[in-house]
């Protein structure tokens, strides 16, 4: 259906609300039958020639708003936001607002649709006035103003208020926001660790562990504070302990487990922990890190013969890759071009394709989000398994 079949179909839902609403009083429409059909037929006349500001004003001042209107002039706005004419509603909601016969529920419904609106238009400090007087009084309405003051205040990066506002909402559902306040403290440790306030961040990264015990994101933080403080078994054993809060998180861990072990001086360490994970889940950066293990330890056969052995189990691009990259240092000159070649299409094969992928939207990316870019979800996104991931 195209949109001006969409808006003239809300405009009969218009007077079929206002005929519902005025039924039990038949005389009173009778005398005003004749007024309302000339305002609507004018409406839709601008309608149906493009002037949707005209046919706008005359609908409102056609009607009077009641519980059958209120809503189908909501949905109005919602519309014209959707497809991006959000001055439009805008409009909408403001004439609404000025109408004196509006009851308190009616005026809180357009005030949070107003505040939507701003929000669409990126005007958040006018949304968010708006939705910090909402959610001072007691109404029905008060927890989704607590929801879009949430949403604000993650777009801009507030996390203080965040978490304020997700404690709130976390009395009514603190299942939902235990996890996502174990985001918001995360993302308050991460930005005083970038300071070097190293105090607050472990305190925050506490908080993170208070909220969800399993939280990857505050285990990785806590492992670079002791990494970088020298504190390398502490560092181990907190990486060590994402295979048992999340499996699919391991590969982010990698990294720094093998600097972590390189300066503990432990490679038989880092090597029985590798086997023991690949035993549980065969991921791409964990064949690739104890093909360099084994390359560096017991020199380049031992290496290709594992991940050969590998690659028929779990076959990958990256492990693809390698066994190109491994075969070119051990073949002869007379394969170099034809090495080099199968080592640039891979390349430019792993290139093309993404790295992550949220399990919420399909959002997919070449940069770890914590929280999805696309569906906003938090802890949703995660390394792509299988043959162009892990």
């Amino acid at each position: 259906m195209s949109d001006l079949a969409l808006l003239m179909l809300l405009f009969f839902a218009i007077i079929i609300g206002y005929m519902l609403g005025r039924y039990c009083y038949q005389k009173r429409f009778k005398e005003h039958r004749s007024v309302i059909s000339k305002s609507y037929f004018i409406g839709l006349n601008y309608l149906l020639n493009e002037q949707p500001d005209a046919a706008i004003d005359t609908f409102i001042n056609a009607l009077d708003i009641t519980d059958d209107t209120i809503d189908t002039y909501l949905a109005l706005g919602t519309l014209f936001c959707k497809r991006g004419e959000v001055d439009r509603s805008i409009r909408i909601h403001q004439e609404l607002l000025a109408r004196p016969s509006l009851t308190p529920s009616q005026s809180i419904k357009v005030q949070l649709e107003l505040a939507k609106d701003y929000m669409c238009a990126g005007l958040f400090d006018r949304a968010e006035g708006i939705l910090v007087e909402l959610i001072s009084h007691n109404h029905e309405f008060k927890y989704d103003a607590l929801q879009q003051l949430l949403k604000i205040y993650e777009q801009e990066k507030e996390w203080l208020k965040a978490i304020d506002v997700a404690e709130r909402l976390g009395r009514h559902q603190k299942p939902i926001y235990s996890k996502t306040l174990s985001f918001y403290y995360c993302e308050q440790a991460e930005q005083h660790l970038d300071k070097n306030n190293r105090v607050a961040a472990h305190r925050y990264i506490k908080n993170a562990f208070g909220r969800d015990k399993n939280c990857v994101r505050a285990s990785l933080l806590m492992a670079r504070m002791d990494y970088e403080e020298g504190r390398y078994r502490d560092a181990v054993k907190t990486l060590e302990r994402i295979a048992k809060q999340d499996l699919k998180y391991i590969p982010l861990s990698i990294p720094l487990l093998e600097l972590s072990y390189a300066n503990l001086q432990n490679v038989k360490g880092l090597g029985a922990y590798l086997s023991k994970c690949l035993n549980e889940k065969p991921f791409s950066t964990l064949i690739l890190a104890m093909t360099d293990l084994l390359e560096k330890e017991q020199g380049q056969h031992h290496a290709l013969e594992f991940l050969v052995n590998q690659l028929h189990r779990q076959p990958t691009l990256k492990g693809l890759a390698k066994l190109i990259q491994l075969q070119q240092v051990m073949g002869q000159e007379k394969y170099e071009d034809s090495f080099n070649l199968f080592r640039v299409l891979t390349k430019k094969m792993l290139d093309l394709k993404p790295v992550f992928s949220c399990g919420s939207c399909g959002f997919s990316g070449k940069k770890m989000h914590w929280q999805c870019p696309s569906c906003r979800a938090w802890g949703c996104v995660s390394p792509i398994e299988g043959i162009e991931g892990e």
